[in-house]
């Protein structure tokens, strides 16, 4: 078990050599959009660097589909990890929370405050506190600046060498590839590279401290983080070993339980104000990681045998019965809960995907707009509203609704790539152009943007209004890749096209 060890200093490098090892975007434009670590005399990266260099690990997690891209469970992430990262009191920063399809128990911190947690912790743990726990530990590492302070004496190559190690660690490992582990264990002698990066005790007790703070204040129970830890003890024994045991360098132990169970005395008289989704959330995170030869019905099914589901269980039975082509069964169960727990807003999303899949589209259609009025831009039940709209051939209409959901809510790089894809198939070539340069940007790929961008200004019969848009965006791409070959002179000329 690794919970916390592959923070972000365990990847801080990975933008590299994650591409390269991996076979994704393995290119010379990838190594040049590696910000210049600069000499050791640079104490810190800067915020922006941190950022970037996060932004294309995650990409490269995207890219080998490590990353859930649920609607709902994403959604509900985001919006616990915000209630901690506004605590934090950086404006500047930007955090992003996200689930990896992994089994294990596991979270960690990317550079520039992405922070995942795999999704094997989240079934492990027993509260919303405990798991806003986990994630205030995560927040508290990147609140702090530790992985900044972690490579203030790493020069640029031994963060190339550093990165080759880890991000193979860290994919091998989630995919099962021995050769790519082996591989990546050969490349600079990693194992003492990960010794000169590994976080201290001092940092490793700063972010539990910080943590805690961070968990009471935003109304969480600040003792979850101590039962978490002892959860995370009374399982250690019985975990399979794996080769991320050696990113371990501060196990669970009974001083660090006794420390942060003290230091939550503090906040004992705080109010808790714990959200109803996550239940609800769990259960659906229990059946979208399943892999896809494994019937989840016959999971509920053996759970009945034994006694009476709970409404989350329903909810996830009617999710597998869903999963394995039994939409009706599934509307009857959802239309009851809906009726019986109407504040949960991922029940209507789910009742109007089964609806759509029995063939009664009509009635899809109407719980979506009866939703929608009830929770007005919901994310998830206007992706999947959308999504629905576009297999009945209104793509214009899901357009106009996810342009107006999306002018609003910032949407991830899988919404965004949703909203190209309704923008072509409505016929809206540059809007389509566009869209897909934002999806671009969102993995750090400045060169294919400014490539997008330049289709997108090309297509004819754009809007005054629209070319205004393009043309602007494009202005800000290019002083980004010109601010990148600054940075780095090693940059390829070719990732900058002059105007």
């Amino acid at each position: 078990m690794t919970i916390f060890r592959i923070a972000g200093t365990a990847l801080l490098g990975g933008a590299l050599t994650l591409f390269a090892a991996l076979g994704v975007a393995a290119d010379n434009n990838v190594a040049n959009q590696l910000p210049d670590m600069g000499t050791p005399a640079d104490l810190v990266l800067s915020k922006a660097d941190e950022y970037q260099i996060g932004r294309m690990v995650l990409r490269g997690l995207r890219d080998q589909n490590q990353v859930l891209e649920d609607p709902e469970v994403g959604y509900y992430m985001q919006h616990l990890g915000s209630r901690l990262s506004a605590q934090t009191g950086a404006d500047d920063d930007r955090y992003q929370y996200f689930v990896v399809r992994d089994p294990t128990v596991n979270a960690f911190a990317l550079p520039g405050g992405f922070i995942g947690v795999n999704s094997g912790l989240i079934m492990l743990t027993s509260s919303e506190s405990e798991l806003a726990g986990v994630l205030a530990h995560e927040t508290a590492h990147v609140r702090q600046r530790h992985i900044a302070r972690a490579i203030q004496a790493q020069s640029r190559a031994s963060l190339t060498s550093t990165a080759a190690m880890l991000a193979a660690l860290l994919i091998g490992a989630m995919g099962g590839s021995g050769d790519l582990m082996l591989g990546g264990l050969a490349v600079g002698q990693g194992i003492a590279l990960q010794q000169s990066l590994n976080f201290t005790r001092s940092e490793e007790s700063e972010a539990d401290r910080v943590g805690i703070g961070l968990l009471a204040n935003a109304g969480f129970n600040a003792t979850a983080m101590s039962s978490f830890f002892e959860q995370m003890a009374r399982n250690e024994g019985l975990a399979d070993s794996s080769p991320l045991d050696l990113l371990r360098s501060h196990p669970v132990t009974r001083e660090r339980i006794s420390e942060t169970r003290a230091r939550a005395l503090q906040y004992r008289n705080a109010p808790v104000s714990e959200s109803p989704l996550y239940v609800w959330m769990r259960e659906r995170l229990r059946v979208v990681v399943a892999a896809g030869d494994v019937n989840m019905v016959n999971y509920y099914s053996r759970l009945r045998n034994s006694r009476a589901l709970t409404d989350p269980e329903r909810y996830g039975e009617a999710l597998a019965q869903l999963r394995q082509n039994q939409p009706e069964r599934a509307v009857a169960t959802l239309r009851e809960l809906t009726e019986s727990h109407p504040d949960v807003t991922g029940l209507y999303g789910s009742l109007g995907v089964a609806l759509h899949a029995a063939g009664r589209k009509s009635e899809a259609e109407a719980t979506f707009e009866s939703a929608l009025k009830l929770f007005p831009r919901n994310v998830p039940l206007s992706v999947h509203y959308a999504e629905a709209l576009m297999q009945d051939n209104k793509a214009r209409q899901a357009h106009m609704l996810l342009l107006d959901l999306f002018n609003v809510v910032p949407p991830t790089p899988a919404q965004i790539r949703l909203t190209a894809l309704a923008a072509s198939a409505a016929g809206d070539t540059g809007d389509a152009y566009y869209y897909m340069s934002e999806y671009h940007l969102s993995g750090g790929d400045l060169a294919l943007a400014n490539q997008q961008l330049e289709l997108a200004l090309a297509t004819p019969n754009l809007t005054s209004v629209q070319r205004q848009r393009f043309r602007a965006r494009q202005d800000e791409v290019r002083e980004w890749l010109r601010e990148q070959q600054r940075n780095n002179p090693r940059a390829a000329q070719s990732n900058l096209n002059s105007p």
